[in-house]
């Protein structure tokens, strides 16, 4: 799998949120179900950019521990500034950023592998990770039924590591 190093400008996003547990995110399908539920008011934000692009969002809380700590999922679009979310979603700030970038191609419930590839990729390069957040990037709305068929483009934010 091949990693990219990008720089992005800031981005607004809107979207719906939620806290969850990865078992229980993995046992219930909290988060698949989350993307579908906004998916289906994706066209009560007015004012999205870049659709069909759409945005996962996890924010890890400091000295995460994936089996005892919730964590929080978005799932949204990117918006001007300007734009107020509809009733129901909040909105966020994605800060301007270097990233680590994986491309995800396969069952969207194996998607934690891209996860751990993207860790291990950065443990053994040049790079850190910086902040408590990251994100995947959705080329197209995926319906329930394309599970086993997704992709997307996982991104860690990153800094080249100083000795």
């Amino acid at each position: 799998m091949t990693i990219k190093i990008i720089e992005r400008e800031a981005s607004h996003i809107i979207g719906m949120q939620l806290e969850t547990l990865l078992q229980d995110t993995r046992e219930q399908q909290i988060i698949p179900q989350l993307q579908q539920s906004f998916n289906k008011r994706v066209n009560e934000v007015h004012g999205a950019i870049g659709l069909p692009i759409t945005y996962g969002i996890f924010i890890d809380p400091p000295n995460y521990n994936p089996d005892t700590d919730p964590f929080i999922w978005i799932a949204g679009v990117e918006t001007s500034t300007d734009v107020e979310p509809p009733a129901g979603m909040i909105s966020y700030d994605l800060p301007k950023a270097t990233y680590a970038v994986l491309e995800y191609q396969g069952d969207i419930d194996k998607a934690g592998e891209a996860y751990d590839e993207l860790y291990k990729w950065i443990h053994e390069s040049e790079y850190e990770q910086v902040g408590t957040y990251g994100f995947e990037l959705y080329s197209k709305i995926h319906s329930p039924l394309e599970r086993r068929v997704a992709d997307f483009l996982l991104h860690f934010p990153v800094k080249l590591t100083s000795y």
